[in-house]
């Protein structure tokens, strides 16, 4: 093969590399703001402010609670927040946060403290997606207690 051959097929080589979209890094920067949603979402709840943490939810989310039907979209999603009880408290622990590109997800224990109903503790997945050029938003959620089934 002649110097003129390889060094053709390198610049095509490198032209046609060259013109692929990068991928997406997952950053410390998407890893603290996944995290931050998933702080939102406990003093959401506290707050009682289902308007607030349903913006954190993409349109046509799925979010799976327990001992319940599936939830799907947004509008569905804040009407189940709505008539949730009151929580005195919710703190999430043990969250971890990773990612590739465009896809995030979580998993964290959860406690949940009710006004004069037992409390609650179990844990959670939540998949997160960012469409190009736009903002992280939650594409699903699924959680479940720890307790026994009564």
């Amino acid at each position: 093969m002649s110097h003129y051959t390889i060094a053709c097929v390198t610049v095509v080589f490198f032209t046609i590399t060259g013109c692929q979209p990068q991928s997406t890094q997952f950053t410390v920067e998407d890893e603290a703001t996944l995290r931050g949603m998933v702080e939102a979402t406990a003093r959401n709840f506290k707050a009682g402010d289902m308007e607030a943490w349903v913006q954190h939810y993409a349109k046509d989310a799925v979010f799976q609670p327990p001992n319940a039907p599936m939830v799907v979209g947004q509008a569905d999603i804040l009407a189940w927040g709505q008539v949730f009880p009151p929580l005195k408290d919710l703190t999430f622990t043990n969250v971890m946060v990773s990612g590739e590109g465009n896809v995030g997800y979580g998993t964290s224990s959860y406690d949940m403290a009710f006004g004069d109903m037992a409390t609650d503790q179990g844990k959670q997945l939540v998949v997160f997606r960012r469409p190009p050029g736009g903002a992280w938003a939650i594409v699903a959620v699924s959680f479940n207690s720890d307790r026994p089934v009564q």
